[in-house]
């Protein structure tokens, strides 16, 4: 079990050291119902800069961990 426990050691860092690396890039969408609307979900949104938030603009976002998307630009 040693060499098992080992691999998944190793591969759990090596997830960890991918996931942080990995660069975030900005998604459009659109704003419907007070939400942002990126192909099949929604996501509450917050905005960064100071853009036209209304219904059916269309926006770039990124999205944070916590599953907000945040609004980078229009």
């Amino acid at each position: 079990m040693n060499g098992v426990e080992r691999l998944a050691d190793a591969l759990r860092i090596g997830m960890k050291n991918a996931r942080k690396k990995s660069e975030q890039k900005a998604k459009r969408g659109v704003i419907q119902g007070g939400m942002v609307r990126i192909g099949a979900r929604s996501y509450p949104f917050k905005a960064a800069v100071d853009v036209n938030t209304e219904e059916g603009s269309f926006v770039w976002v990124q999205i944070s961990q916590a599953g907000t998307a945040v609004i980078v630009g229009a």
